[in-house]
């Protein structure tokens, strides 16, 4: 819906924000718009900042503990909703005014702002001293003051309100006086249901992928443990000097490269672990570039699009040529389903398993290594995301920077032989996981659909 080419801002408004900046309200307009009475959030809930707390043990606000504490950060806060690591899914160790209770709004100080709700699968950890709680919103608005908080309007106000040049931030004070039209409370009650279901259920399917990654990192660290515990590792630094048997040394003599081989060879012979390029399938991926033939629209999987549960966002399309990446540096042969991808780049290693038939063309950068299995794909894409293997590919860094490793390395990688019926289970664990998260995907999409639609309405 097109907003109108200007905004009326009535005297009461004027008196309410005891505030006359142009820029406040040419950035924050559609906010004054509508005909429904706006409440204060001061008035319909208590704004409570995070836990001013410091991991340094001679300061003040030294708690110890937070060493034993997981915590929830701006980082960890999206549109509506959460994202944890692995360790905020454990059990909560305390108990205090700053941990998230059902029905808190918690965003972010610092922008670009983010507001999310917390549904009761969340665990009830505390939030830091750069977020703020709203809490008490009176039911059924929790939902629709996080909607609201998403909108640029509204972050525009939070952060032209405060009147911060250097680092604007959003402030207890400026939040708890923002008002908004609340809408009728049928529709704010079908829209906290849809919200507050849709939440638990996405929360509910990532904890089962934690599950399912903690179960193979502890697999792989109690093989590559029996190791460790039979030929202990000499005390000498590679700085200081160590000696390697002969067989050890393969094409590269750089001390790091060296302590790998003789590290991959160790995990063969008395383990029992296999190179990957043994378990890679002979119909390799075509490995030609796009050279001269640029797309001018085309899609084009990025580092960043691979997420954390080894799967990937979809890329926008790109515009034109200068949103391209350089031909040379793309596959030719668009992605296809069952490819395990892998990145180059050592120093944030990021893995993604294709398990699924792509409706669109999408094409790979070479900052990703595309992997073909014989069979179980997913499973050995959820080894090749554990510590060890990410260790093994760390050691395998090249260059000056050190960050990224040739292509050719990848197939030396060495993993655990997993007997062929866990490899079955954890995929299957995983394909589940990845086919719900696409349903959840399209259910939110339509639950986002309504909401903006109601947001539009209220503040016409």
């Amino acid at each position: 819906m097109k907003a109108p080419p200007h905004t009326r801002i009535t005297w009461e408004i004027l008196h309410e924000e005891d505030c006359w900046s142009a820029e406040l309200y040419c950035t924050a307009a559609q906010i004054f718009r509508g005909r429904i009475s706006r409440k204060a959030i001061g008035e319909i809930g208590n704004c409570l900042e995070g836990w001013r707390v410091s991991t340094q043990s001679w300061t003040d606000t030294y708690d110890r503990r937070i060493e034993k504490t997981p915590i929830y950060r701006q980082a960890n806060l999206d549109c509506m909703q959460f994202r944890l690591n692995a360790e905020q899914w454990e059990k909560p160790t305390i108990e205090a005014e700053w941990c998230v209770q059902p029905g808190d709004v918690v965003l972010n100080k610092i922008p670009p702002v983010r507001a999310a709700v917390v549904t009761s699968r969340l665990p009830r950890h505390p939030v830091d001293a750069n977020c703020i709680l709203i809490r008490g919103v009176k039911y059924p608005f929790a939902v629709w003051v996080a909607l609201c908080l998403n909108q640029k309007p509204y972050e525009a106000y939070l952060l032209h309100r405060q009147g911060a040049a250097t680092l604007p931030r959003v402030s207890l004070k400026v939040l708890s006086n923002l008002h908004l039209p609340l809408p009728p409370i049928e529709d704010a009650s079908l829209l906290q249901g849809k919200v507050w279901d849709c939440n638990d259920d996405i929360l509910e399917n990532n904890e089962s992928l934690m599950r399912l990654l903690a179960e193979v990192e502890a697999y792989v660290a109690d093989e590559e443990k029996q190791l460790d515990e039979s030929q202990p590792v000499s005390n000498n630094s590679l700085s200081t000097g160590r000696f390697f048997p002969a067989d050890s040394i393969d094409d590269s003599l750089l001390p790091n490269h060296v302590q790998l081989s003789h590290r991959l060879h160790q995990l063969k012979q008395h383990l029992g672990w296999v190179s990957l390029a043994k378990l890679l399938s002979v119909d390799e991926i075509e490995r030609s570039r796009l050279h001269g033939d640029v797309l001018q629209q085309g899609r084009y999987l990025r580092l960043s699009d691979i997420r954390t549960d080894l799967s990937f966002s979809q890329p926008e399309e790109t515009e034109n040529e200068r949103s391209s990446p350089a031909p040379n540096r793309v596959y030719r042969q668009p992605l296809t389903s069952g490819e395990v991808l892998l990145s180059t780049l050592v120093s944030n290693p990021r893995v993604a398993f294709i398990n699924e038939a792509l409706s669109t063309k999408i094409y790979v950068t070479d900052h990703l290594e595309r992997l073909r299995f014989k069979e179980t794909p997913g499973a050995w894409a959820l080894v090749l995301n554990t510590t060890a293997i990410r260790t093994q590919l760390e050691a395998m860094a090249m260059g000056t920077v050190q960050q990224f490793t040739h292509p050719a390395n990848i197939p030396r990688l060495t993993v655990p032989n997993v007997p062929l019926e866990l490899r079955q289970r954890w995929e299957k664990l995983l394909r589940r996981h990845h086919q719900r998260q696409r349903e959840l995907n399209e259910q939110w999409q339509v639950i986002w659909n309504y909401a903006q639609t109601l947001f539009e309405e209220v503040h016409q």
